[in-house]
Order: C-alpha cells, then sequence, then structure tokens
C-alpha cells in the first residue's frame, strides 16, 4: 500500500524529489504514531506545516489534510517540521526531520530518505499549541472599489462601503 501512496503523492505534485519524500514519510509516521485510520473525513487530520516545500503535496495527499478544507495550513518558520492532529482521538505531535548527511545528487537523497526507518528520520516532540478551530466559512460582499466579491473576513466597512483588503492598500 505505501509503493501505491508514494505512486499518489508524485502524480499529485507533479515529480518525484526529496521534499516530496519527506512529506510522503512524515505522512507515513503520522499515520503510525498517531493512529490515524482509513475512515478520514474533511478536517480529522490537521497539520500546521511550518514551511511550504514539497512535502507539504505528500501531506495532502496521504492524510488528506488539504488547504481547501482548511485542514492544511502553513505557519512558515523555514523548519521542516510538522504539527499534526488527529480530531478524531485527540491525538497530536510536532514531527521534526533530523539532521542528516549531505549527499551529491537529489536522486541520492531522495533514495536515502526513502529507504530509511521513518522514526530515524524525524523527532517526535510535544506539540505547543491547542488543536486549530475548524475551517470558517464567511459570508461575502462586493467590494465598493474593484466590485469583486470577497469574504468577509478581508474587507473593511469604511465611509459605509465594503473595501477589499487588495484596493485598502
Amino acid at each position: 500500500m505505501s509503493c501505491q501512496l508514494w505512486e499518489k503523492a508524485a502524480e499529485f505534485h507533479g515529480h518525484k524529489c526529496p521534499g516530496l519524500a519527506i512529506g510522503y514519510k512524515v505522512s507515513l509516521l503520522a499515520l503510525k504514531h498517531l493512529d490515524i485510520k482509513d475512515n478520514i473525513d474533511d478536517e480529522d487530520i490537521v497539520c500546521i506545516a511550518e514551511t511550504d516545500a514539497c512535502g507539504v503535496d505528500a501531506v495532502q495527499v496521504i492524510l488528506k489534510a488539504t488547504v481547501g478544507t482548511g485542514a492544511m495550513r502553513i505557519l512558515y518558520t523555514g523548519k521542516q517540521a510538522f504539527n499534526i492532529f488527529n480530531r478524531k482521538n485527540g491525538k497530536k505531535a510536532r514531527f521534526v526531520l533530523n539532521d542528516m548527511q549531505n549527499f551529491d545528487t537529489k536522486e541520492e537523497r531522495m533514495k536515502y530518505i526513502l529507504s530509511t526507518d521513518e522514526e530515524k528520520l524525524f523527532t517526535i516532540k510535544e506539540v505547543k499549541m491547542d488543536f486549530p478551530e475548524k475551517a470558517k466559512i464567511f459570508n461575502s460582499y462586493i467590494c465598493a472599489e474593484c466590485g469583486e466579491k470577497t469574504a468577509e473576513n478581508a474587507v473593511s466597512f469604511i465611509n459605509g462601503k465594503y473595501i477589499c483588503n487588495s484596493c485598502k492598500g
């Protein structure tokens, strides 16, 4: 099954690379460590990734923590770290990529990541944040400046008119 997950993640991402392999391996570790079952529904699993790199795509595919459902969020720190929450059982953990040797090529690095046990690749730490709120659905308003429909959390009411953040500057 895990080979199928790798192929599925690569298809979504568009290519195979070391970054995707990191996301693939952290997802496999999260499945085990957080006792994630096959019956994942929207927002059951939430990931607050501390990177915006390739691995995020594998997490979206494997853990179904997608940007579109609000279950994938980026809190950029520049670290290969993933805070993953399982709403079904209340488990959560922070998975941080361990330092690894240098490789001459990306292909060598990817092969190393894929062939190394997940527990060796990552340090599992306590998550210091609470479970994130579920995604909110906002009403929309038409911006008086550009005429574009905009979510209410991205508009200001100025002089009796709704103005989107883009027009507001």
